[in-house]
Protein backbone atom coordinates (compact mmCIF):
# COMPACT_ATOMS: atom_id res chain seq x y z
CA UNK A 1 0.00 0.00 0.00
CA UNK A 2 2.67 2.09 1.03
CA UNK A 3 4.61 1.75 -2.47
CA UNK A 4 0.99 2.55 -4.37
CA UNK A 5 0.92 6.02 -2.24
CA UNK A 6 4.11 6.47 -3.26
CA UNK A 7 3.43 5.73 -7.20
CA UNK A 8 0.48 8.08 -6.97
CA UNK A 9 2.19 10.93 -5.47
CA UNK A 10 5.19 10.48 -8.16
CA UNK A 11 2.31 10.46 -11.01
CA UNK A 12 0.82 13.88 -9.44
CA UNK A 13 4.10 15.52 -8.90
CA UNK A 14 4.92 14.91 -12.57
CA UNK A 15 1.58 15.65 -14.13
CA UNK A 16 2.01 19.41 -12.30
CA UNK A 17 5.51 20.00 -13.39
CA UNK A 18 5.07 18.37 -16.83
CA UNK A 19 4.49 20.75 -20.09
CA UNK A 20 2.83 17.99 -22.29
CA UNK A 21 1.69 14.65 -20.71
CA UNK A 22 1.35 11.65 -23.26
CA UNK A 23 -0.05 7.96 -23.40
CA UNK A 24 0.96 5.36 -25.16
CA UNK A 25 1.13 2.07 -26.85
CA UNK A 26 4.35 -0.20 -27.23
CA UNK A 27 5.24 -3.70 -28.20
CA UNK A 28 8.93 -4.78 -27.98
CA UNK A 29 9.87 -7.73 -30.38
CA UNK A 30 12.65 -9.30 -28.16
CA UNK A 31 15.65 -11.81 -28.42
CA UNK A 32 15.96 -13.85 -25.30
CA UNK A 33 18.45 -15.52 -23.44
CA UNK A 34 20.26 -15.78 -19.97
CA UNK A 35 23.33 -15.98 -18.47
CA UNK A 36 24.74 -18.88 -16.20
CA UNK A 37 26.91 -18.42 -12.82
CA UNK A 38 28.22 -20.88 -10.44
CA UNK A 39 26.82 -19.60 -7.64
CA UNK A 40 28.75 -22.01 -5.02
CA UNK A 41 31.95 -22.63 -6.73
CA UNK A 42 31.34 -26.20 -6.85
CA UNK A 43 32.78 -28.71 -9.54
CA UNK A 44 29.38 -30.55 -10.01
CA UNK A 45 28.02 -26.85 -10.90
CA UNK A 46 30.63 -26.27 -13.37
CA UNK A 47 29.80 -29.96 -15.05
CA UNK A 48 26.07 -28.54 -14.95
CA UNK A 49 27.04 -25.03 -16.68
CA UNK A 50 28.86 -27.13 -19.52
CA UNK A 51 25.76 -29.65 -20.36
CA UNK A 52 23.69 -26.75 -20.90
CA UNK A 53 25.87 -25.15 -23.65
CA UNK A 54 23.52 -26.29 -25.87
CA UNK A 55 20.27 -24.13 -24.93
CA UNK A 56 19.55 -20.88 -27.28
CA UNK A 57 18.05 -17.52 -27.47
CA UNK A 58 14.15 -17.66 -28.33
CA UNK A 59 12.03 -15.10 -29.52
CA UNK A 60 9.83 -13.20 -27.12
CA UNK A 61 8.36 -10.02 -26.42
CA UNK A 62 7.43 -6.83 -24.04
CA UNK A 63 4.41 -4.73 -24.81
CA UNK A 64 1.97 -2.47 -22.53
CA UNK A 65 0.89 1.35 -21.82
CA UNK A 66 2.80 3.68 -20.90
CA UNK A 67 2.57 7.72 -19.87
CA UNK A 68 4.88 9.79 -20.05
CA UNK A 69 5.71 13.55 -19.28
CA UNK A 70 7.94 16.01 -20.55
CA UNK A 71 9.62 18.58 -18.51
CA UNK A 72 10.96 19.73 -21.17
CA UNK A 73 11.93 19.78 -25.23
CA UNK A 74 14.93 17.82 -23.60
CA UNK A 75 13.93 15.83 -20.96
CA UNK A 76 11.24 13.18 -19.78
CA UNK A 77 9.88 10.88 -17.51
CA UNK A 78 8.00 7.49 -18.14
CA UNK A 79 6.05 4.51 -16.19
CA UNK A 80 3.81 2.38 -17.43
CA UNK A 81 2.68 -1.22 -16.86
CA UNK A 82 4.50 -3.96 -18.93
CA UNK A 83 3.90 -7.68 -19.84
CA UNK A 84 6.94 -9.40 -20.82
CA UNK A 85 7.82 -13.27 -22.12
CA UNK A 86 11.18 -14.16 -21.78
CA UNK A 87 13.26 -17.17 -21.82
CA UNK A 88 15.18 -19.36 -23.91
CA UNK A 89 15.24 -23.01 -25.25
CA UNK A 90 17.10 -26.25 -25.86
CA UNK A 91 16.46 -27.82 -29.32
CA UNK A 92 16.33 -31.47 -29.88
CA UNK A 93 18.47 -33.79 -27.89
CA UNK A 94 18.08 -37.75 -29.55
CA UNK A 95 17.46 -39.63 -26.50
CA UNK A 96 16.96 -42.90 -28.01
CA UNK A 97 18.35 -43.91 -31.73
CA UNK A 98 18.17 -47.61 -31.34
CA UNK A 99 14.11 -48.17 -30.49
CA UNK A 100 12.49 -51.64 -31.71
CA UNK A 101 8.93 -49.65 -30.81
CA UNK A 102 8.34 -46.85 -33.22
CA UNK A 103 5.83 -45.71 -29.97
CA UNK A 104 8.89 -44.58 -28.37
CA UNK A 105 10.00 -40.85 -28.08
CA UNK A 106 13.40 -40.69 -29.70
CA UNK A 107 14.02 -36.98 -29.62
CA UNK A 108 13.08 -34.05 -27.24
CA UNK A 109 13.40 -30.36 -27.04
CA UNK A 110 12.27 -27.54 -24.67
CA UNK A 111 11.18 -24.25 -24.51
CA UNK A 112 11.47 -22.18 -21.54
CA UNK A 113 9.31 -19.36 -20.83
CA UNK A 114 8.92 -16.60 -17.77
CA UNK A 115 6.18 -14.76 -17.99
CA UNK A 116 6.34 -11.07 -15.70
CA UNK A 117 4.44 -8.22 -15.22
CA UNK A 118 6.31 -4.74 -14.72
CA UNK A 119 6.50 -1.25 -13.94
CA UNK A 120 9.41 0.55 -15.95
CA UNK A 121 10.79 3.77 -14.79
CA UNK A 122 12.73 5.99 -17.41
CA UNK A 123 14.46 9.26 -17.90
CA UNK A 124 14.05 9.85 -21.42
CA UNK A 125 16.26 12.67 -23.58
CA UNK A 126 15.10 14.54 -26.98
CA UNK A 127 17.31 16.04 -29.46
CA UNK A 128 16.58 17.81 -32.71
CA UNK A 129 14.06 20.20 -33.58
CA UNK A 130 11.95 18.79 -36.91
CA UNK A 131 9.87 16.11 -36.63
CA UNK A 132 12.09 13.49 -36.81
CA UNK A 133 13.93 13.73 -33.15
CA UNK A 134 17.03 11.26 -31.92
CA UNK A 135 15.91 9.43 -28.62
CA UNK A 136 17.49 8.17 -25.62
CA UNK A 137 16.25 6.57 -22.60
CA UNK A 138 17.86 4.81 -18.72
CA UNK A 139 16.18 3.22 -15.95
CA UNK A 140 14.76 0.22 -14.86
CA UNK A 141 11.86 -2.27 -14.81
CA UNK A 142 10.84 -4.11 -11.28
CA UNK A 143 8.90 -6.77 -12.24
CA UNK A 144 6.64 -9.96 -10.57
CA UNK A 145 7.01 -13.34 -11.96
CA UNK A 146 3.43 -14.72 -13.09
CA UNK A 147 4.48 -17.64 -13.87
CA UNK A 148 7.21 -19.77 -15.15
CA UNK A 149 6.30 -22.70 -17.89
CA UNK A 150 8.32 -25.34 -19.54
CA UNK A 151 7.22 -27.18 -22.84
CA UNK A 152 8.99 -30.33 -23.26
CA UNK A 153 8.06 -31.54 -27.52
CA UNK A 154 8.09 -35.70 -27.65
CA UNK A 155 9.59 -36.81 -31.18
CA UNK A 156 8.76 -40.45 -31.92
CA UNK A 157 9.95 -43.38 -34.35
CA UNK A 158 6.96 -43.14 -36.25
CA UNK A 159 6.83 -39.68 -36.54
CA UNK A 160 4.74 -38.46 -34.64
CA UNK A 161 4.68 -35.25 -31.97
CA UNK A 162 3.71 -34.78 -28.18
CA UNK A 163 4.04 -31.55 -25.80
CA UNK A 164 3.99 -31.55 -22.39
CA UNK A 165 3.61 -28.43 -20.53
CA UNK A 166 4.45 -27.82 -16.95
CA UNK A 167 3.84 -24.32 -15.19
CA UNK A 168 4.34 -23.08 -11.29
CA UNK A 169 6.21 -20.35 -9.42
CA UNK A 170 7.42 -22.51 -6.35
CA UNK A 171 10.88 -22.15 -5.98
CA UNK A 172 11.60 -19.07 -8.01
CA UNK A 173 12.29 -15.63 -7.14
CA UNK A 174 9.25 -13.71 -7.36
CA UNK A 175 10.65 -9.95 -8.15
CA UNK A 176 13.21 -9.01 -10.68
CA UNK A 177 14.87 -5.47 -11.12
CA UNK A 178 16.29 -4.82 -14.67
CA UNK A 179 18.42 -1.60 -15.91
CA UNK A 180 17.79 -1.14 -19.58
CA UNK A 181 19.07 1.70 -21.81
CA UNK A 182 17.48 2.95 -25.50
CA UNK A 183 18.53 4.60 -28.51
CA UNK A 184 16.29 5.71 -31.34
CA UNK A 185 13.96 8.40 -33.19
CA UNK A 186 10.10 9.69 -32.67
CA UNK A 187 8.35 10.96 -35.33
CA UNK A 188 6.27 13.99 -35.11
CA UNK A 189 2.90 13.08 -37.17
CA UNK A 190 0.78 16.01 -35.67
CA UNK A 191 0.69 18.34 -32.90
CA UNK A 192 -1.21 15.16 -30.68
CA UNK A 193 0.60 11.79 -31.68
CA UNK A 194 4.47 10.87 -31.96
CA UNK A 195 5.39 7.34 -33.40
CA UNK A 196 8.52 5.73 -32.24
CA UNK A 197 10.93 3.20 -32.69
CA UNK A 198 14.21 2.13 -30.19
CA UNK A 199 16.36 -0.61 -29.70
CA UNK A 200 16.34 -1.79 -26.22
CA UNK A 201 18.29 -3.58 -23.83
CA UNK A 202 17.60 -4.95 -20.17
CA UNK A 203 19.70 -7.10 -18.00
CA UNK A 204 17.98 -8.94 -14.88
CA UNK A 205 19.99 -8.29 -11.92
CA UNK A 206 18.14 -10.80 -10.08
CA UNK A 207 19.05 -14.39 -10.17
CA UNK A 208 15.67 -16.56 -11.22
CA UNK A 209 16.31 -19.46 -8.54
CA UNK A 210 18.51 -19.71 -6.02
CA UNK A 211 20.76 -22.54 -6.78
CA UNK A 212 24.51 -23.89 -7.17
CA UNK A 213 23.88 -22.86 -11.07
CA UNK A 214 21.32 -19.20 -11.46
CA UNK A 215 20.36 -17.99 -13.91
CA UNK A 216 20.22 -14.45 -15.18
CA UNK A 217 17.74 -13.20 -17.67
CA UNK A 218 18.48 -10.61 -20.44
CA UNK A 219 16.85 -9.48 -23.71
CA UNK A 220 17.33 -7.06 -26.72
CA UNK A 221 14.59 -5.98 -29.00
CA UNK A 222 13.33 -3.43 -31.30
CA UNK A 223 10.29 -1.39 -29.13
CA UNK A 224 8.04 0.80 -31.29
CA UNK A 225 4.91 1.91 -30.31
CA UNK A 226 2.57 5.50 -30.20
CA UNK A 227 1.69 8.58 -27.90
CA UNK A 228 -0.84 11.03 -28.25
CA UNK A 229 -0.67 14.19 -26.05
CA UNK A 230 -3.86 14.94 -23.73
CA UNK A 231 -1.93 17.56 -22.33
Amino acid sequence: MKQLFLLIATLAFFTTQAQKVLIGYNFSADHNYRTLKNSDGSSNADIVIKSRNDETARFGYTTGLNVCFNLSKLIGFETGIQYSNKGYQRKGQYINTITFDPSDPVKISWLYGYQYIGIPVKAKFSFGKSRLRFIAGIGFTTSLLLSSKQTATYEYANGSTEKRRSSTTSGFNKVDLSPMVSVGASYKLNKKMNLFAEPTFRYGLIRVKDAPVTEKLWNAGLNVGVYYAIK
